[in-house]
């Protein structure tokens, strides 16, 4: 549970958990997350947060050039969407297509041979029938990318949660537990198993201590080059 504050015009969410230290992170959308101990006193969360200021209007500013607007994307002939990092034009098929098996109709939108096909009839439920698809190859990529790695870091994921986390590409939950957020799998495959391996590394570090980093590295030696990437181009991972 994460409650509003204000400090010198500066709108944060802070979050108590059990921390041992404050930190600051700079989420997907610019929002300032306060992440302070449970029983961390106001004056002495607001004292860290002026000591932080500076380093928090610039991060702020590089967000706000980086990602200066969300993609305007219209479910129409011709618009491209993406996944893993290619970008395919949808195509709308009519409905007799869909009765002589050109289009199954349990499956009303479907990539196939190079573009994203949705049932004419379904136009309205476009962007709904998107995020499902999304979601489905969020847990299919994951079953096949998770071998890769979980050996050589030395976790085990019990669950993966597949949600339209806000302010996120993905979290670590507790007792194993990992949340994607939907979007991720627009992102090519070597950012998508950036944002896994982040996350499954956090199952062992739950903060960005210079040992998270270090795991990270010696898992994803190139991490960096997918990180600013993905500051970069994240905004347009949308719908």
């Amino acid at each position: 549970m994460m409650r509003m504050g204000e400090m010198d015009g500066l709108e944060y969410r802070l979050k108590r958990s059990n921390r041992k230290s404050m930190g600051i992170s700079i989420e997907r959308d610019g929002a300032v997350i306060v992440k302070v101990p449970h029983q961390a006193k106001l004056n002495n969360i607001k004292k860290f947060i002026s000591e932080k200021k500076i380093w928090i209007h610039q991060k702020l500013a590089k967000k706000k050039i980086l990602n200066r607007e969300k993609p305007k994307r219209e479910f129409v002939n011709g618009q491209g969407f993406l996944y893993l990092g290619k970008s395919y034009r949808l195509k709308f098929i009519d409905n007799a297509g869909i009765g002589s098996g050109k289009l199954p109709k349990a499956a009303p939108l479907r990539l196939w041979h190079g573009y994203f096909e949705l049932a004419e009839s379904e136009k309205t439920g476009a962007r709904n029938h998107f995020v499902s698809w999304y979601r489905k190859q969020i847990k299919r990529q994951i079953k096949e990318r998770v071998p890769r790695y979980d050996k050589r870091i030395g976790v085990t994921i019990k669950d993966i949660r597949i949600s339209d986390i806000e302010h996120r590409w993905a979290s670590c939950g507790r007792n194993g537990v990992i949340n994607f957020n939907w979007r991720s799998v627009m992102a090519s495959i070597w950012v998508f198993d950036y944002i896994l391996v982040h996350e499954m590394i956090h199952l062992i570090e739950r903060s960005h201590t210079d040992r998270f980093w270090r795991l990270v590295t010696r898992v994803m030696p190139d991490y960096e080059e997918h990180a600013h990437w993905l500051n970069e181009n994240g905004a347009d991972l949308d719908l």
